[in-house]
């Protein structure tokens, strides 16, 4: 690749700017005293009166929804008040990745404080399976019978499901037969026409007279209006005690994590979670928490969305992929401060060893995309089949396939007895689940939602499972959305790279789907220095850039760029897709651009 050939890896899509006569954007910079730059953000995300701006720039718990408009949380949390009042077993059945961990976590620490008998379960990912299952709960509705029948006491024991089971008609049928009280709670898609037979569902987007404001919430958002509702039945009033409400404040903690790692929407109540619940993460009473805070060497940092999607949420999902997630629900629940320490660490060994899985699984499906021709343009989805390929890292490998390839994609792996089991990821404006849908008589079981989904079907059923998936999906993307997008607002002056901007735009956090980092564009800069290499194996790049209208200097880096220093030179000019951020070197703090995207400019002389 030569300087005149450069390009960038990623298709930019500028967003058309707000004008400067624009009233509503007038209204919105005067009233909040933002940057323009920064006010021209607001109504891409829904924003567009002050009284709206004020909600998402200062976010607030009184701005959460009241829990019992959430559908099924009133008469939910009356079987789990009458439950605790007699004393009988209440069993908390959680998913094994975070949002599932931490859902358990928060219902086991308000149940528990409430004075329940409480016990949690989570079902092995590679032995059971994603969801409720019906062995399982046999299982645990014959032994906590039995053990309550010793002690002499009467009635049911109470089955709950977090983060799962709106699909699960036949193991819920199951245990209700089995003599068990179930309650499930859930945020999946489901079929309001084959809902399971639970005494209970409550979930944010069942049909009602009152539709939920927020249909949105994820597993823990779901459990932390279950858990205050609760609180509020047991103690018989709207207004909690102040421990009652000290521990709320934790628990909003806890459905941050969940809230980060399950990808849902950063908006409305979910933003509320997330933004007090990070801002008070560093001040749990949590023990577990606060060791894996320290395990994974944030005691100083101000933990960020960032840090949950790729420090804190990896360590609890690790253990559930490559083992058992009964660690991770105990580090968030009832450690000793020797066991926080040690679980704390494990977890991290624990992901250091995912993380090496997974780098050697993608590089085999890469080589297997590759060598097959699926990367063509007429081949718009993958599905891969490995013989050997652990399943716990199926889901990530997916990601890092449609993050290459621009591509849904599906990752399975094959077992003794023919049976090949996976996950998988998908792109924008593309439904997997769809998808899957028209492919339904190919599997055993499927389930998940729009960008991501699990599956297991007969081996044998693989290549008819490709292609009609691609067959459908190359009805839903064209040749020409195979390349990533990275969107970007309107041009960037380097002159407004400046410590206001950066103030202005933390207030806009924590990032994530639906509320993304802002990225700008930096037209015609030229390189001012030559380029560098950064890292212990040189794999970063550091440029000095300069505006040769204004004369205006800064540094820029490029994570994983480090490939690019021999093809740019002193002099090239380019332009940059990125966002201005503080960086701190030795006590010096300074404003970079970290870059996204480059690619030479051969429009400017």
């Amino acid at each position: 690749m030569t300087l005149a050939t450069l390009e960038a890896r990623k298709r930019w899509r500028i967003r058309q700017p707000q004008t400067p006569s624009d009233p509503q954007l007038d209204l919105l910079t005067r009233e909040t005293r933002l940057h323009p730059l920064v006010a021209a953000l607001l109504p891409a995300r829904g924003i567009r009166t002050p009284e709206d701006a004020d909600r998402f720039l200062n976010p607030r718990l009184t701005h959460l929804h009241d829990p019992d408009l959430l559908p099924g949380v009133t008469p939910a949390s009356q079987r789990l008040t009458a439950a605790i009042r007699d004393k009988r077993p209440i069993i908390i059945y959680g998913d094994y990745d975070v949002d599932g961990v931490t859902a358990s976590a928060i219902l086991w620490h308000m149940l528990t404080t409430l004075g329940a008998n409480v016990s949690t379960y989570i079902p092995h990912r590679l032995e059971e399976g994603y969801g409720l299952n019906a062995d399982a709960l046999l299982h645990l509705t014959k032994t906590a019978q039995k053990n309550h029948a010793k002690s002499g006491a009467g009635g049911k024991p109470l089955i709950i499901s977090v983060d799962c089971g709106i699909t699960a008609v036949e193991p819920a049928s199951a245990a209700i037969e089995a003599g068990a009280e179930l309650i499930i709670t859930d945020h999946h898609g489901f079929d309001p026409k084959n809902l399971p037979p639970a005494h209970e569902l409550v979930h944010p987007g069942l049909p009602s007279d009152t539709p939920y404001p927020w249909p949105e919430l994820c597993g823990a958002g779901v459990a932390l209006k279950l858990a205050w509702a609760t609180a509020r039945q047991h103690t018989g009033s709207d207004k909690l005690s102040p421990d009652l409400r000290a521990l709320m404040l934790d628990l909003v903690s806890l459905a941050a994590l969940g809230t980060v790692a399950d990808v849902v929407p950063l908006l409305d109540e979910n933003r509320v979670i997330a933004s007090i619940g990070l801002n008070q993460i560093k001040r749990t009473r949590f023990i577990g928490l606060t060791a894996m805070i320290r395990a994974a060497k944030l005691e100083s940092e101000k933990v960020s969305a960032h840090h949950v999607g790729f420090v804190l949420g990896p360590r609890l999902n690790a253990c559930g992929r490559m083992g058992h997630a009964g660690e991770a629900l105990k580090l968030l629940t009832d450690p000793t401060p020797e066991q926080a320490e040690d679980i704390a660490l494990e977890l991290t060994e624990v992901n250091n060893q995912r993380r090496t899985t997974e780098r050697t699984i993608v590089d085999q499906a890469k080589q297997q995309v590759t060598d097959a021709g699926w990367d063509s343009p007429d081949h718009r989805a993958l599905v891969l089949l490995g013989d050997d390929w652990h399943p716990g890292v199926l889901g990530i490998v997916a990601s890092r396939l449609v993050e290459a390839f621009g591509r849904p994609a599906i990752v399975l792996t094959q077992d003794a007895d023919g049976t090949a089991t996976g996950s998988a990821r998908s792109v924008d404006g593309v439904s997997i689940l769809d998808g899957l849908q028209t492919c339904s008589d190919c599997f055993t079981r499927f389930g998940g939602h729009d960008m991501a989904a699990g599956m297991t079907l007969p081996a044998a059923n693989v290549n008819d499972l490709r292609n009609r998936l691609v067959a459908w999906v190359n009805t839903q993307l064209t040749p020409e959305q195979l390349r990533p997008t990275l969107d970007l607002e309107a041009p960037l002056p380097l002159a407004d790279c400046n410590n206001q901007l950066c103030d202005q735009l933390d207030r806009l956090g924590p990032f994530g789907r639906s509320n993304p980092a802002p990225r700008w564009s930096f037209d015609n800069l030229v390189i001012d220095d030559h380029p560098r290499q950064m890292g212990k194996t040189g794999n970063h790049l550091a440029l000095r850039l300069a505006d040769p209208n204004s004369r205006q200097r800064i540094r820029a880096v490029g994570w994983s760029m480090g490939d690019l220093a021999d093809q740019l030179a002193p002099g090239v000019r380019i332009d940059l897709a990125g966002v201005p951020k503080r960086s701190e070197w030795q006590g010096v703090t300074r404003i970079e651009i970290e870059i996204n995207d480059l690619r030479i400019n051969t429009t400017q002389p």
